[in-house]
């Protein structure tokens, strides 16, 4: 472990501009491994009925256009980037494959169980039609805003909770374990930028250099 370098990179997930952006940061950083914030089962999980419920929700916004009626084109992309794979591990996955580098999903399964088991209802019909006609849906520029408060004035409204701390100190660890085995390496960890908190300092014995996506520099 002497020599290792551990680097935490907060992003803001469904964020538009996230795939260039985690693409600069892997570049100058140039991990000799990768850690994500996600889980095995979110990705199989996508990965068998995503396209499922793509097509059940590029079905009802054909017919809304064929009917002329109304459509949030905000909440379109919000609920395809739902069932979609996350740019995180499109971008983090294929930077690992092309630098011979390892790159590992750390998440829980069980939280991701929890979530996703509910899909069906969340994406019926009924409420995929409810959800086109929002004028305002969760977004990165509302991510943007609470990331802002929290790095530049230490004001902090977006919640840590009991879920968040559980699935850190269990992160934490399959970090140290990657790392307690190598020497003089670079690890990287990518995360949403609420993580980077830390309030129980659960990452702390492992000294990371934490860093916003969409800053230019290194933060701590």
């Amino acid at each position: 472990m002497p020599g290792n370098t551990l680097f935490m990179l907060g992003v803001i997930h469904r964020d538009t501009d996230g795939p260039s952006l985690l693409k600069y940061w892997l570049n100058r950083m140039q991990p000799d491994s990768v850690t994500l914030e996600l889980s095995r089962y979110g990705i199989q999980f996508r990965r068998e009925i995503g396209e499922k419920y793509k097509k059940r929700i590029e079905q009802i916004v054909t017919q809304r256009k064929k009917r002329n009626e109304f459509y949030n084109e905000d909440s379109l992309s919000y609920l395809l980037s739902y069932v979609r794979i996350p740019y995180e591990y499109e971008v983090t996955s294929t930077y690992g494959a092309e630098h011979s580098i390892p790159f590992y999903t750390i998440d829980m399964d069980f939280f991701s169980y929890v979530k996703l088991r509910s899909i069906e209802d969340l994406l019926s019909k009924e409420n995929i039609e409810k959800m086109l006609l929002l004028t305002e849906m969760p977004n990165g520029n509302q991510e943007m805003t609470a990331a802002r408060l929290f790095f530049e004035k230490g004001i902090s409204i977006a919640q840590y909770d009991r879920e968040m701390y559980i699935r850190d100190r269990y992160m934490s660890s399959k970090v140290q374990d990657l790392m307690k085995y190598s020497n003089d390496k670079k690890f990287l960890h990518v995360c949403g930028w609420q993580h980077l908190q830390d309030p129980s300092k659960l990452y702390s014995p492992l000294n990371p250099i934490k860093v916003f996506s969409h800053d230019k520099a290194f933060r701590i």
